[in-house]
């Protein structure tokens, strides 16, 4: 399958080539100007400076010996205007006669470079696969044979020959352009699979050092992108290894801010949080998950955490008063109105909120980050994970009350961010009027319709079926466990058995975690979001804490796991808002930090099937949830 980054791709080397090409020493200018009085043919290496009509007119006024230089000048113009065919005309007639090493070398990357255009990746290839005795000393032709080799590897999905590729490309370029062909090598290792960059390291450590360092710091990024300071660590023996690599004229960015940063270690921490009052609940679910992770690191055993009761007396207040206690760190408050009150307050030390506020209200400071378990996050999770797993025309299925309108809005402006494309809203406004939402969507009562017409027209006895439409292919349903009970089978039975089912997807409201096999049996097919503490814990920390707290709510369990995050998030937030790819495996998800400071969740994702939960996992053993 032809990727979609393809154009992108292309451009990318139509631009690179024109670097190239620029790096040569002369123009066409130049050598058209020297000697005025004559028609003289440049170097067929010479910076392409001219609309292509240019050279063109000069192959017509040139000498026989000159013909051929104009006329590769000439195609490698309507190569860089996009004009494939053209250009290839222009070769037919240029391999009509005797030609050079040099002039032959010429002409198998113009081709090359033509095919590339016309998206002819294989047969662009296959002309750069020529006899090794086809060979030049001029280092501009080795810079586009290597270069248009990387380009065409990367387009035909084979990333580590496209880097292997780039690592020979740097010997011939510039010491300027080293740092742009590292940017790009570094895109493309970095994608590679972990397993794969394991493998090639080993199989190229002796053969071509400078390579296996490449691929082991992208295995390094991704082994350790969970484990900052891990990450850390190892690539400081990175850079024991390889003292001469290349990498460290061009290190990559995000590793370097990662290593150049020292993380937070503070010694008293300050948790604003309501223990007392109508919140309470929230807040001492958050305070036990804290302790929890306190006590499980012994590095934090020098620590000092205190809790501050914001339903006692003022956030603001509160705050002050940590300060003035010595706060180094602090985490809270919970509720958004308490935030509001504190967010100006803050200076030096550095604050980590449990809720955040609306994006217009978003106070951006390096030392502000905002953690929050907020529903429409999951929306938008939804729509991420429909498009990565190539739905084209998803419908939304949502309770006609605030709730509905919040994530159904959240949902679709995701969806039309990611695709430019819209999603359909169904509303139902109670669960009787679900089957009659489901059928409306499917636009059945309308086949219907068209039935009872045909009817009328040509007698009773018409056998027709039902047909709903076929342009739909998820649906993105907002529902308790029970609506979804009601949903999924309309669903299933209104749906065209002639067409492809849809998928229905859901979030973790949709999922119940007490529900009896037959009730399980009937979300059947549905696929949702919900955080690893849910679905895939670390086992042994939920049954110690389950033990504690045999009573706690799903919704409590949820707090839960955000105190455990909010403490362990602490040592980590300075490299994980510096290093984009970092993430961090938390009990609520894979978290990485934006630049705003917002702490983001990647969700853990399952699907119901004949009454189970199924996991779904990158490994190929599939595995039942907990």
């Amino acid at each position: 399958m032809e990727s979609k980054h393809s154009y992108s791709r292309l451009i990318m080397f139509l631009s690179l080539s024109l670097l190239l090409s620029a790096c040569s020493s002369t123009t066409t200018s130049e050598k058209a100007t020297s000697k005025p009085q004559s028609i003289v043919a440049p170097d067929v290496l010479t910076q392409i400076d001219q609309p292509a009509q240019y050279y063109i007119d000069k192959i017509a006024l040139a000498n026989k010996p000159q013909v051929i230089s104009w006329q590769l000048l000439s195609a490698r113009a309507l190569i860089a205007e996009g004009h494939s065919q053209p250009a290839l005309d222009i070769l037919l007639s240029v391999e009509r006669n005797p030609l050079s090493k040099q002039q032959l070398f010429e002409v198998a990357l113009i081709r090359s470079e033509a095919y590339l255009l016309e998206k002819r990746y294989q047969d662009a290839a296959n002309v750069l696969n020529f006899n090794p005795t086809l060979d030049t000393a001029e280092q501009a032709h080795w810079q586009r044979y290597y270069l248009l080799n990387a380009i065409i590897a990367e387009l035909l999905n084979n990333n580590a020959k496209a880097v292997a590729y780039r690592v020979t490309l740097n010997d011939f370029l510039d010491a300027e352009l080293h740092s742009t062909n590292n940017s790009h090598l570094w895109q493309l290792v970095s994608v590679i699979p972990l397993a794969e960059l394991q493998s090639l390291t080993l199989r190229f450590n002796t053969e071509s050092p400078t390579l296996a360092g490449w691929y082991q710091l992208a295995a390094l990024a991704q082994q350790y992108r969970t484990e900052p300071q891990l990450l850390i660590d190892h690539l400081q023996t990175w850079k024991t290894a390889y003292p001469q690599h290349p990498a460290w004229n061009g290190f990559p960015a995000e590793l370097v801010k990662a290593m150049a940063i020292t993380p937070y270690a503070p010694s008293k921490i300050a948790v604003l949080a309501p223990l007392t009052g109508k919140s309470a609940v929230a807040g001492k679910a958050i305070r036990d998950g804290m302790l929890s992770a306190y006590y499980q690191d012994d590095a934090a055993k020098s620590i000092d955490l205190r809790f501050y009761d914001t339903a006692a007396l003022s956030a603001d207040e509160l705050y002050l008063q940590a300060i003035d206690d010595g706060a180094d760190f602090v985490v809270g408050p919970l509720l958004k109105s308490n935030l509001t009150k504190v967010l100006p307050l803050v200076k030096d030390v550095p604050l980590m909120s449990l809720n955040k506020l609306p994006a217009a209200e978003i106070q951006t400071a390096e030392n502000i980050y905002y953690f929050s378990l907020s529903s429409n996050d999951e929306a938008i999770a939804a729509a991420k994970k429909m498009h990565h797993d190539g739905i084209k025309q998803p419908l939304v299925l949502a309770p006609n009350n605030r709730t509905g309108e919040r994530l159904s809005a959240e949902f679709t402006k995701q969806w039309q961010s990611l695709t430019k494309g819209s999603s359909e809203t169904y509303k139902y406004k109670s669960r009787s009027d679900m089957q009659k939402t489901v059928t409306s969507l499917f636009s059945v009562t309308s086949s219907n319709q068209r039935i009872s017409l045909m009817q009328n027209l040509v007698g009773a006895d018409v056998k027709a079926k039902t047909r709903s439409r076929r342009d739909i292919d998820a649906i993105y349903i907002i529902a308790t466990p029970s609506e979804a009970m009601l949903a999924i089978p309309y669903i299933i039975t209104t749906q065209n058995p002639y067409a492809q089912q849809v998928a229905v997807y859901a979030s973790s409201r949709t999922h119940g975690n007490n529900l009896s096999k037959s009730q399980s049996r009937d979300l059947n097919g549905l696929i949702f979001s919900d955080m690893p503490w849910l679905l895939n814990p670390d086992r042994e920390l939920k049954q110690q804490t389950l033990a504690l707290w045999p009573n706690m709510s799903k919704i409590q369990q949820n707090l839960f796991a955000m105190g455990y995050d909010s403490f362990q998030l602490i040592p980590n937030v300075l490299q994980l808002r510096n290093f984009p790819n970092l993430r961090l495996a938390g009990q609520t998800g894979i978290l990485y930090i934006n630049d705003e400071g917002i702490i983001e969740r990647e969700f853990s994702w399952a699907k119901y099937r004949s009454g189970k939960i199924i996991l779904e996992d990158t490994n190929p053993e599939t595995k039942a949830a907990p």
